[in-house]
């Protein structure tokens, strides 16, 4: 073979060789970077995951009590002693009625032994469930055999979905009926679909009764076995709705569940309810991990682009020395008369240095002074609003305290009756609403603790709903309604979340303030993203702002307010808040009436450095 030949074949070989690990890579490099991608992404899910599974148990578990409890009430005892008698049977209907209008419920009824309805708090209405027999439903069924049933479904009288819980009334060991709640969880659904990923909840039948798209709602993953559609036809449990399975795809991606669903491709991950049998899934867009494959494989591709280009690039190094070699020379000469300059400046900015850093030590000194100071009077504002926000706190935990008391009252008694069964039943109802009093005190004391100063990406929705939780029984005592409005949903700024807080309590409690006196009181906090800044507004339907107060409405120990009730320190420390994380706080009147204050802050992608926020105050 002529030499020429074998060497073309010889090149041409470690061509097709260099060309093989080059896509080798990319491959690698692309599924490498897929696969870290859905680790991280099941890392940043799993806290989201149990978010939604603990909200869903508070949820369930605020009412497990409150059968037990009304089942105590005398009106009810009477009546299930003589369901004939026509007196009991309204004063239990009128009891049932103001109770489900106090709880916030759907419905609220006591049944006899058979199952049948002898009072309902919907007894004025024309579906009443007064004389209805619900001895096929399971939780009555349960609640009468062994104490409690719960159960999810939609009602055969209302045809509204909710979620049942049933106890037993009993009279000394003898059960004499059953005490019903039902709850809508609507407003939790609601709440699922702001956010971006999909959930959904999947009962102990293997049906969705719970979903953040209302398409997937009474769905089923696969099909159900005949046996199981016959018992829930029995039972009436999803009444006249046809349980078709959802058009989905699911499979495991290296321990990863991957669910395919209307075009897209989603990160399953879900959580068991042990008390309910509930499964809660959580559903995470997949395509930041597709675009991490790219990435990675765009990588891999330029890096094998770089090494196929290096002997081009040592071939020239080796061209250019030479020249460098007599530039090295040049430049040799060039550095000694250099160094002789350099040296003779060098001394005079020795001393000039000293000097700007003794200048600076005593500029961070006065700075650390007027920190410390701020965030006195910070502090100072925040226990002040305390005091305020004490009395809608006491309100909510007056509740759950009068629930513990009947409860130790009634465990007493059993106790005393050697009714250890019972008595375990009211310990656990106390030890819940222990721990429901906990979650609230907790929101106050989060309020309460000292800032640390140090700014992360801080969800706005998180921090309004905060400030909503802390003001809720001021604004439900006033009568003042709150609209939020915040577009995109997921709006995120870059600041400290104690200190948002803080100024989201001054605005809104000032606002509630304003509206004293009119026809109309009503709120309304919107969050934008304009100039790529977050710009959040606080609306009131109050009289508006005087000339002489808007001119000095962020001034230190001014306020409007009579003596006793505000130091005037609000607004001026919000204005400082603001401009420490390199944002602004304003103020001015509506057209239509009443104030607005408008709060600028930068958002996560554009944070504010320190020395930033500084140079702009």
């Amino acid at each position: 073979m002529p030499a020429a030949k074998r060497h073309f074949l010889q090149r041409f070989g470690v061509a097709l060789l260099a060309i093989l690990a080059a896509a080798l890579a990319v491959w690698l490099a692309g599924a490498g970077a897929a696969k870290v991608a859905v680790s991280r992404l099941e890392a940043q899910a799993g806290p989201r995951l149990d978010l939604y599974a603990l909200g869903l148990e508070s949820e369930l578990g605020k009412y497990d009590p409150v059968p037990a409890v009304l089942g105590q009430d005398p009106r009810l005892l009477a009546l299930l002693a003589d369901p004939a008698d026509a007196d009991l049977r309204d004063a239990a209907n009128q009891f049932l009625e103001q109770a489900n209008a106090f709880l916030g419920t759907s419905a609220v009824y006591v049944v006899d032994v058979t199952g049948t309805t002898l009072a309902a708090s919907n007894w004025r209405e024309p579906l009443s469930f007064v004389g209805r027999n619900f001895s096929y439903r399971p939780y009555v069924r349960d609640a009468l055999a062994s104490d409690i049933g719960r159960f999810y479904g939609i009602g055969t009288t209302s045809r509204a979905p909710g979620y049942y819980v049933a106890r037993a009334i009993r009279r000394g060991d003898a059960v004499i009926g059953g005490a019903v709640v039902k709850v809508s969880l609507d407003r939790l659904e609601r709440t699922w679909a702001t956010t971006s990923e999909k959930v959904l909840v999947k009962d102990a039948n293997g049906v969705v009764i719970l979903a953040s798209e209302p398409a997937w709602k009474f769905k089923t993953l696969t099909d159900l076995p005949p046996e199981t559609l016959d018992r829930l036809r029995k039972t009436r449990h999803y009444d006249q709705v046809r349980l078709e399975p959802l058009d989905w795809q699911v499979r495991e991606v290296n321990g990863a569940r991957i669910v395919s669903a209307e075009s897209r491709r989603y990160l399953a991950l879900s959580h068991t309810l042990d008390d309910a049998g509930w499964e809660v899934t959580v559903l995470h867009d997949l395509r930041p991990v597709a675009e991490a494959k790219w990435a990675g494989a765009l990588s891999a591709a330029a890096l094998s682009g770089i090494l196929a280009l290096l002997p081009l690039y040592v071939r020239q190094r080796r061209r250019t020395r030479s020249a460098e070699r007599r530039a090295r020379n040049a430049l040799a000469r060039a550095n000694s008369d250099l160094e002789r300059k350099v040296g003779e400046r060098t001394s005079a900015l020795t001393q000039a240095n000293a000097e700007l850093r003794t200048e600076i030590a005593e500029r961070q000194r006065a700075e650390q002074e007027l920190r410390r100071a701020q965030e006195g009077l910070v502090q100072a504002a925040k226990l002040a609003a305390l005091g305020q926000l004490s009395a809608g706190v006491a309100h909510e935990i007056n509740q759950p305290l009068a629930a513990l008391r009947t409860l130790s009252d009634n465990a007493a008694v059993f106790l005393e009756r050697r009714q250890d069964r019972q008595v375990a039943g009211n310990l656990a109802m106390i030890a819940r609403l222990t721990e429901r009093i906990a979650s609230i005190t907790g929101q106050l004391r989060n309020f309460a603790r000292k800032s640390g100063n140090e700014s992360s990406a801080v969800s706005l929705r998180a921090s309004i709903d905060a400030v909503l939780t802390l003001l809720r029984e001021r604004l439900r005592r006033e009568g003042v309604e709150v609209a939020v409005d915040l577009r995109p949903p997921g709006l995120a700024v870059w600041c400290d979340a104690t200190r948002l807080e803080q100024i989201l309590v001054n605005l809104l409690a000032n606002a509630i303030d304003a509206t004293q006196g009119s026809a109309d009181r009503h709120l309304q906090v919107t969050g934008r993203m304009v100039d790529g800044r977050v710009r959040i507004e606080v609306a009131d339907t109050g009289l508006g702002l005087p000339p002489d107060v808007m001119a000095r409405l962020f001034e230190p120990f001014f306020t409007t307010k009579a003596s006793g009730a505000g130091l005037g320190l609000g607004l001026a420390i919000s204005a400082g808040i603001a401009q420490d994380f390199g944002g602004a706080l304003t103020a001015a009147n509506r057209p239509e009436g009443g104030a607005v204050f408008t709060l600028e802050l930068p958002t996560v992608d554009a944070p504010v450095t320190e020395m930033e926020a500084t140079n702009d105050r």
